[in-house]
């Protein structure tokens, strides 16, 4: 199978989502957590990001649903994205909270 652009759209899903979980989970439970620009962020800011990183997958989900860009491999490569961007927040969490 030739690489589908599509394919790495579901990838950038999954780190979306994998992305909005950690800045999510940590703003709705009133944490301060580093924001996506590297610095320490109230827990509003992160949930706000946590939340645009949920909806900017959705709209791109949405959108490639409706253009009927999706096949087989699209859930993989989405799960992919997901748990890739889990594995690093997983192995750099010390990092992230000592920071």
């Amino acid at each position: 199978m030739a690489l589908d652009l599509f394919l790495v759209w579901y990838f950038f899903i999954g780190f979306l989502l994998g992305n909005g979980v950690p800045h999510f989970a940590f703003g709705a439970a009133g944490k301060t957590f580093r924001s996506p620009f590297g610095q320490k962020s109230s827990p509003r800011t992160n949930a706000l990001w946590g939340l645009s990183n949920f909806v900017a997958a959705t709209i791109i989900g949405f959108a490639l649903a409706a253009l009927g860009d999706y096949d087989g491999y699209s859930l993989i490569v989405l799960l992919v994205g997901f748990w890739l961007m889990m594995l690093m927040f997983g192995t750099g969490i010390k990092r992230f909270l000592n920071g």
